[in-house]
């Protein structure tokens, strides 16, 4: 992944951007010599412990924050050569240690990927606490990045305007 962390425009200038709207995964073989951050929120549907794995091509790693906030991220996960699209059992790190969380619970989650050449992937999925696996995480667990949790708070309240009736009035 050092390929990707150093280079000039990473990570603020990224040469395009997009988003998943179907589930934690991106779309396989796409090109070559490029990296990824794929980044946003999940929400548990239930308490308990969950366990995570990481599948690309190239190498990978998996952050979680143990809130919605990205500088409190822990890489949970990795892949340090590649894997197939979905395999999820090539090396023992794709796979996370059990992390507890809380239903309805806001986390910020984030999947580093740098690929070579030939093929290309990248997906997470989650085991919930019933056991049940969902492969990949449904986009209906998930929030894009930039999703703003809180109400807007009005910091300096607008002057009063008055217009004639059907007129206009604008507040900044």
């Amino acid at each position: 992944l050092s390929s990707l962390l150093n280079l000039p425009n990473y990570p603020d200038r990224p040469d395009s951007t997009g988003y998943l709207t179907n589930a934690f995964e991106s779309p396989s073989n796409i090109g070559d010599y490029y990296g990824q951050r794929v980044r946003g929120y999940v929400v548990p549907p239930a308490t308990g412990n969950y366990t995570f794995w990481i599948s690309s091509d190239d190498n990978s790693a998996l952050y979680l924050s143990p809130d919605d906030q990205p500088a409190m991220k822990v890489q949970i996960a990795s892949v340090n050569s590649w894997t197939g699209v979905r395999v999820w059992n090539v090396e023992a790190n794709q796979q996370s240690s059990p992390v507890a969380l809380e239903a309805g619970k806001i986390y910020y989650i984030e999947a580093l990927m740098a690929e070579g050449s030939g093929g290309d992937n990248l997906a997470v999925k989650w085991q919930l606490p019933s056991g049940a696996q969902e492969e990949p995480i449904p986009a209906s667990r998930c929030y894009p990045w930039g999703t703003a949790f809180s109400a807007p708070v009005i910091a300096l309240h607008p002057t009063s305007v008055t217009s004639v009736e059907n007129g206009v009035a604008v507040f900044q």
